[in-house]
């Protein structure tokens, strides 16, 4: 007997190994996958600007990183006692606006660099329901708690973020062409817009996403969003919201993504470094000991050995 539709795909021609350096940029899950990655010592870099749902927010972004250029001044806005921009998260703000620009400034400088130098870049979208602010008709990231007379609330159409996002992603490949793209739909989902506006906005992410590859080079699809969905498809694997996939379900699709990306190499690599870990988050009842001693001296030896054959490796 079977009791769900189990979501199988062939394993990725190309393949992400240790030495690769990449970037995960858009909403939440970017940052459950992109935690897995640096807990297996993979070089990567999750949301250096912040959690990021709408395309052309990520789109804005990606054009402030391959342009250099800071954003403007004017836009800055006070919310909370903190200084903040709209096309950035909330944890990007500060105190006062000399510092706050100093800090986009060095952030867009420091990943303009980086990027230069990057092979992957996997981008979660994460809705297409965004809002418009109303002073400069300009679509924000973020409404940083200000009032919602400010702001205007529309739902993207596929032409518009799927234009940006290809514009993004080719101004990106002009200065490093050996860049791969991995595009995902979020799993998470935004009902505070309602169901019926949720699962329309996700049609249109998965549209968006394939007029992407169909125009952009080495550019692929990862479906988070079915094995959430279609797969596993039962609230248990659902946080207490209802909203977020719980740890259960991330690890399930971490075990799909490490299944599809990695060679075998890898893998057995990845096998060590559990066994590194497990053995650092070990809490001694008496760490004095000669036992414990010879313990530490023994994953000391480990790490060693490891980043002598791999030397990308960082512990």
């Amino acid at each position: 007997m079977i009791f769900r539709t189990e979501l199988s795909i062939p394993p990725s021609p190309t393949k992400i190994r240790h030495q690769h350096a990449m970037l995960l940029l858009g909403s939440c899950f970017s940052q459950n996958i992109g935690t897995r990655l640096q807990m297996y010592k993979f070089n990567c870099y999750i949301n250096p600007f912040g959690t990021i749902f709408h395309p052309q927010a990520i789109a804005k972004i990606m054009d402030y990183i391959s342009t250099n250029q800071p954003p403007e001044a004017h836009r800055l806005k006070t919310s909370q006692g903190i200084f903040v921009h709209p096309d950035f998260h909330s944890s990007m703000g500060r105190q006062n606006a000399e510092d706050m620009m100093k800090h986009l400034q060095q952030s867009i400088q420091s990943m303009h660099t980086k990027i230069q130098n990057h092979d992957f870049v996997f981008i979660t979208l994460g809705t297409s329901i965004g809002y418009i602010e109303n002073e400069s008709g300009n679509l924000v990231a973020n409404c940083h708690k200000l009032p919602t007379s400010s702001f205007t609330k529309i739902n993207s159409e596929v032409e518009s973020m799927s234009e940006d996002l290809i514009q993004s992603c080719n101004q990106w490949l002009q200065i490093n062409p050996k860049i791969q793209f991995i595009f995902t739909v979020s799993p998470v989902r935004h009902i505070k817009d309602g169901m019926v506006e949720n699962a329309l906005s996700k049609a249109k992410l998965r549209l968006t996403i394939e007029k992407i590859i169909q125009s952009v080079p080495k550019t692929t699809y990862f479906p988070a969003y079915e094995w959430m969905i279609d797969d596993l498809r039962d609230y248990r694997y659902y946080e207490r919201d209802l909203i977020h996939p719980n740890d259960q379900a991330i690890d399930y699709i971490w075990e799909k993504f490490s299944a599809h990306f990695f060679d075998e190499d890898t893998k057995a690599v990845l096998q060590k470094i559990h066994k590194i870990n497990q053995a650092l988050e070990h809490k001694p009842f008496n760490p004095d000991t000669e036992a414990h001693q010879q313990f530490i001296a023994k994953i000391g030896q480990d790490i060693q050995a490891l980043k002598q054959s791999i030397p990308w490796i960082k512990f």
